[in-house]
């Protein structure tokens, strides 16, 4: 179980707690004070890492909390969503369907971040619901 959190952890954190569990160790096993000084701003810049993201989360976070934060939200992510869903009905009808375009560079970039919040926002809530279930027994 514990492999599962640090492995959740790691997907949100850009896997900034094992590089601090590793800076620790490597402070622990320093040989000397300037292998020690090198592990210590290790740390301190992870955990400057660390905060920078906690606070993005939180700017994030406060954000969804108003309805005009998806209002944009929407006008991005549901032409993107019918793209896909066309192109996956084409698929399973064999390529009967009309075809639709591909999308611009640009534009795909910012398609791509929209499925994997979609995405990640899914599996997180399907995470903590299992953990929570788990837990609970």
């Amino acid at each position: 179980m514990m492999w599962l959190l640090r492995w959740i952890a790691g997907k949100l954190t850009g896997d900034l707690v094992g590089a601090l569990e590793r800076a620790h160790a490597a402070r622990l096993a320093a040989a000397n004070d300037a292998q020690r000084i090198a592990a210590d701003i290790q740390i301190k810049t992870i955990e400057a890492k660390m905060a920078a993201s906690a606070e993005s989360a939180a700017v994030v976070k406060e954000g969804m909390q108003h309805k005009v934060f998806w209002i944009p939200w929407l006008i991005a992510s549901v032409p993107c969503a019918a793209w896909f869903g066309w192109g996956m009905l084409d698929s399973l009808a064999g390529g009967s369907l009309p075809d639709v375009t591909a999308l611009p560079p640009q534009l795909k970039e910012y398609a791509d971040v929209v499925f994997a919040n979609i995405f990640y926002a899914g599996a997180g809530v399907v995470g903590v619901s299992a953990l929570a279930g788990a837990l609970k027994r």
